[in-house]
C-alpha cells in the first residue's frame, strides 16, 4: 500500500471496545474526542468488527491474530492494521482529549508518544534495557505509512513471545522504531511525554490526580492525558468504579488533642457507618440552594440525613426550597421552619446565624453533625472521606486544611491557603460547643473551642469542598480578595476553565455557573446586540482550531453573532481549511462570510522588522477595510479578533459591551503576562497627542518601546483608560462609526496607520478610544 507524499493525516478517530456497551467510567473520555474535535469523523470498532476486518483485509494474518492467548494482543494488532488501511487517529478508551488535536497533526505523517520517563525505570523495562518507551495507546498516521509494514514484520517475528508487551505492545513498538530509518514524509514523529502522557501509572492509581494543583501543572501543555486504567490486566475491584474512583489512597492529616492528659481515653474501634446529620441554614429563596441539596443527595456515605433550618415562611405557590427538596428525591431530608419576628420574610430574621445553627444541632439525630452551607459545592465523597479520616485518627472533629474557592463570574479559581476552614466541620454532636449569637463569623469561636477541648484532625483534600464567591455571600469583596492573594495556587482565564472542567466530572460546575446572577446589570441586554466578528487570516491553519473553540465559548447568543474572514497570501491552505468548516459554522452562527484577496506580500524576515512596517500595516489595513465592506450588514457592533489569540474569558464580549464605549480594547498579554499589544497606548504627559517627530520612519511613528507612550499594563487597578492608539488583537467598534466612514487608513494619517490610524481618525470625529487594563486576553508568543 502506498501513501501520497503530502497527504495530511485524515481527520478520523478510531476507538475500540469489546462490545458497544462502553463502561460508564470510560464514556466521558470517549465523548472528549468528539467534543473537542467536531470536524473529525468517528469510527467505533467492536471485537466482532475487528474480527471481520482482519478476515476480509488480512486473511494471511489470521493465524497470528487467532494465535494470541491474550485478547489485548489482538486489539494491538487490529489498531495497527486499521491505521495502515484507513489512517487517522487511534486512541484507547482510557485516553481523555483535553484540547483540539488539529495542531498536533499538522505537517506530520506518523505520530507516536513517549511514556513518562518513570516508566522506563520500572522492572520490566529496566530488565529489557528500554529506558524510553513508545506507547501505542495513541497513534496517528496517514494511510499506508511505510512504518506499518516495518512494524508488522517485527510483530510476526515476535508472535511467540510470552509477554504481550513484547509480542504486540509498547516494547515491540519501541524496538521496531529503533530499527526503522526514514526521512521526510516517511519519518515517524515521537512526541515528548508532556503532550500525551503527562502523568504516570502511579499518579493515576494512587489518586494523585485528585490534587488540583498537581493536575493543572501536569496537564498544562498536554493535548490529551492517558489515565492508565489497565482494563486488560487490572480487575474492576482494583481499578475502582463510581464516585470513589480516583480518590487518593493516602490523605495527609495532622491531629491535635486539646484535652488534658488525664481526660484522653484510649482510641476504640469506631462504628462503621454512624449517622451523620448535615446541617443547612437557609432563607430558602436562593436559586443556588438546590446545588447544596443535590450535593447531599449524591453523597456516597450511606447513613446520613440533611436537617434544613429555614427562617422564612414558605411561599404560597411553588416554594423554591420545597421544590428543591422534592427534586432531589432523597428521603432523609428534614425541613424545619423557624418562626421569627419577621413572619413576612421581607426583613432580616430576628435570630442570628449562630442561633439558627444551634437549633439545627439540637434537631440533629446523628452521632455526628456536619456543617452544610446552602450555596457551596460538595464532592460526592466528602462525608465518606472526612468520616474515614476522623475514624482512623480516633478524633472527635475533622476539618479541611485547604479547600477550593471559586469566583464563577470572574473566571477565577484558587486552592486556599492552609488553615482551619470552619465551614468544613464534621464533629461528634456530644463534643460540639454552642455557637455564639453572631450574624457572621459564628463558626470561628466554635473551632477555637474545639481545638482547646477535643481531639481534632485536619485533613488535606481541597477538592472535597468548593467555596463559591457569588456576590451574595455573608462576607464582602475585600474578604475574598484577601483569600485570593494568600491562596497557594491561583487559576484564571483558560487555566481556571481547564481545572473547572476537570472538577466538573464530579460537580455541576456549569449548571452552577449559569445559576449565578450576572454581576453586570447590562449583561443581559448586551447579549442581545448583534455583533460581527471579523478576522483577517494568513497562514493561520495552526491557530484556527483554537480560534473557533474560543469563539464557541463566548458568553453571547450565537444566533446574534456573525463571523467574517478574509484570507490572503497564505501558503498553508488556510482558505480551504475554513471553506471546509463553513457548513458547521453556518449552522451555529447568524451569518458567516469567507472572502479571499492576495496582496502578494510575503516578506522573508520577521514581521516586526521596522523596515517593513509601513508596507505590512498598509496591507493589513486594506485587508481589514475589504473585509469590513464585504461582511458588514445590519450588525450593531464589529469585534476585530486576531486568529492567534490563545485565550480569553467567555465573557470577553459581554465585558467589552458593558464598558459603554464606542471603541474599546482589552489588555492583550503574552502567556508570561507581559503586555503584547504595543499599538494600544496613551501618550505620556500630553492630552494633545503629540509625539517626538524624530520617531517618524516611513511616514509613521515607530518609537522604541515606552518612549513617550504608556501601555495598558502601566495602569493596574484602573477600570478604563482613554487611549491615543489601539491594536487589533481584540477591538470592539460601534458599527455605525464604520458606516459613517471610520476605517483603517492604509496611509499615514497624522503619523499613524491601520489600527493606530483608526484611533486618530476617530479622534477627528470626536470619538475617544478606551482600554480596559483589567480585562486580559492572551496572544501566542511568536
Amino acid at each position: 500500500m502506498q501513501t501520497e507524499a503530502n497527504s495530511p493525516i485524515p481527520r478520523l478517530i478510531h476507538q475500540t471496545w469489546k462490545t458497544r456497551d462502553v463502561p460508564p467510567e470510560l464514556q466521558g473520555f470517549q465523548r472528549s474526542w468528539t467534543g473537542r474535535n467536531p470536524g473529525f469523523a468517528y469510527r467505533f470498532w467492536t471485537d466482532d468488527d475487528i474480527g471481520r476486518f482482519v478476515a476480509e483485509e488480512h486473511p494471511a494474518l489470521l493465524p497470528v491474530f487467532h494465535g494470541y492467548a491474550d485478547p489485548i494482543a489482538r486489539i494491538d494488532l487490529a489498531r495497527y492494521l486499521i491505521l495502515r488501511r484507513f489512517g487517522g487517529v487511534y486512541a484507547d478508551l482510557d485516553f481523555e482529549c483535553l484540547r483540539p488535536i488539529d495542531g498536533l497533526l499538522e505537517g506530520r505523517s506518523f505520530i507516536v508518544g513517549l511514556e513518562p520517563e518513570e516508566h522506563g525505570r520500572l522492572a520490566k523495562a529496566a530488565e529489557r534495557g528500554l529506558p524510553r518507551i513508545l506507547c501505542p495507546s495513541f497513534l496517528a498516521s496517514v494511510p499506508g505509512h511505510p512504518f506499518w509494514d516495518h512494524l508488522l514484520s517485527r510483530l510476526v517475528e515476535a508472535r511467540q513471545c510470552g509477554d504481550v508487551l513484547d509480542a504486540t505492545g509498547p516494547f515491540l513498538l519501541t524496538r521496531a522504531h529503533a530499527t526503522y530509518q526514514a526521512e521526510g514524509r516517511a519519518a515517524v514523529t515521537v512526541l515528548a511525554p508532556d503532550l500525551l502522557y503527562p502523568v504516570t501509572k502511579d499518579d493515576c492509581w494512587s489518586g494523585r490526580l485528585f490534587d488540583p494543583v498537581f493536575w493543572e501543572r501536569a496537564t498544562r501543555d498536554a493535548y490529551a492525558v492517558h489515565h492508565w486504567e489497565g482494563t486488560w490486566f487490572r480487575g474492576a475491584a482494583e481499578r475502582g468504579a463510581g464516585p470513589g474512583a480516583g480518590l487518593p489512597r493516602q490523605v495527609a492529616a495532622v491531629v491535635t488533642d486539646g484535652r488534658p492528659e488525664g481526660e484522653r481515653p484510649a482510641v476504640t474501634k469506631a462504628e462503621v457507618h454512624p449517622l451523620i446529620s448535615c446541617l443547612m441554614i437557609t432563607r430558602g429563596r436562593s436559586s443556588l440552594l438546590k446545588f447544596a441539596i443535590e450535593g447531599f443527595a449524591r453523597q456516597t456515605y450511606p447513613n446520613r440525613e440533611l436537617v434544613i433550618v429555614c427562617d422564612s415562611p414558605a411561599l404560597p405557590e411553588d416554594d423554591p426550597l420545597e421544590r428543591a427538596i422534592r427534586d432531589a428525591g432523597c428521603p432523609n431530608i428534614r425541613l424545619i421552619r423557624v418562626r421569627t419576628a419577621s413572619q413576612s420574610g421581607a426583613q432580616p430574621s430576628s435570630l442570628t446565624l449562630g442561633e439558627l445553627r444551634n437549633i439545627a444541632v439540637d434537631q440533629a439525630a446523628g452521632r455526628y453533625v456536619c456543617q452544610w452551607d446552602d450555596d457551596d459545592l460538595y464532592d460526592p465523597c466528602r462525608l465518606e472521606m472526612q468520616q474515614r479520616v476522623l475514624a482512623a485518627a480516633g478524633a472527635q472533629a475533622c476539618l479541611l486544611g485547604r479547600w477550593m474557592i471559586w469566583w464563577p463570574a470572574e473566571d477565577r479559581l484558587a486552592v486556599s491557603c492552609e488553615r482551619d476552614w470552619e465551614g468544613s466541620l464534621l464533629c461528634e454532636k456530644a463534643a460540639m460547643p454552642r455557637y455564639p449569637a453572631l450574624r457572621c463569623g459564628e463558626d470561628t469561636p466554635v473551632v477555637e473551642q474545639l481545638r482547646r477541648s477535643a481531639r481534632v484532625v485536619r485533613m488535606d483534600l481541597p477538592r472535597l469542598y468548593t467555596y463559591v464567591v457569588h456576590g451574595g455571600n455573608t462576607f464582602t469583596t475585600p474578604h475574598f480578595e484577601a483569600h485570593w492573594q494568600t491562596a497557594i495556587a491561583r487559576f484564571d482565564g483558560g487555566r481556571c476553565r481547564a481545572v473547572l472542567e476537570e472538577m466538573g466530572k464530579r460537580l455541576p460546575v456549569e449548571a452552577y455557573r449559569r445559576a449565578v446572577p450576572a454581576p453586570v446589570p447590562a449583561t443581559a441586554a448586551a447579549r442581545q446586540d448583534r455583533v460581527l466578528v471579523l478576522t483577517p487570516v494568513k497562514d493561520a491553519v495552526a491557530h484556527l482550531p483554537r480560534h473557533l473553540e474560543l469563539l464557541g465559548r463566548l458568553d453571547h447568543d450565537p444566533s446574534r453573532l456573525s463571523l467574517g474572514f478574509l484570507e490572503g497570501d497564505s501558503r498553508d491552505g488556510t482558505h480551504d481549511w475554513l471553506a471546509g468548516r463553513l457548513p458547521e459554522l453556518r449552522e451555529r452562527y447568524r451569518r458567516v462570510t469567507l472572502l479571499r484577496h492576495d496582496h502578494g506580500f510575503r516578506p522573508d524576515g520577521p514581521r516586526w522588522a521596522p523596515a517593513i512596517q509601513r508596507r505590512r500595516r498598509e496591507v493589513l489595513a486594506r485587508s481589514r477595510n475589504r473585509l469590513l465592506s464585504g461582511a458588514l450588514e445590519d450588525e450593531d457592533w464589529v469585534l476585530w479578533l486576531d486568529a492567534d489569540l490563545v485565550d480569553y474569558p467567555p465573557d470577553l464580549l459581554v465585558r467589552l459591551l458593558a464598558a459603554g464605549r464606542d471603541i474599546v480594547v482589552p489588555h492583550c498579554v503574552l502567556p508570561d503576562g507581559r503586555t503584547f499589544d504595543l499599538n494600544s497606548f496613551r501618550l505620556d504627559g500630553t492630552e494633545a497627542g503629540e509625539e517626538d517627530p524624530h520617531h517618524l520612519a516611513d511616514g509613521i511613528f515607530q518609537p522604541p518601546r515606552g518612549a513617550g507612550r504608556r501601555y495598558l499594563g502601566d495602569f493596574p487597578g484602573e477600570e478604563a483608560v482613554p487611549l491615543h492608539g489601539v491594536g487589533g488583537t481584540a477591538l470592539l467598534v460601534r458599527a455605525d462609526l464604520h458606516r459613517e466612514g471610520l476605517c483603517f487608513p492604509p496611509y499615514s494619517h497624522r503619523g499613524y496607520i491601520e489600527t493606530e490610524g483608526l484611533a486618530a481618525m476617530a479622534r477627528d470625529m470626536g470619538v475617544t478610544a478606551w482600554g480596559l487594563p483589567g480585562l486580559r486576553i492572551v496572544h501566542a508568543d511568536h
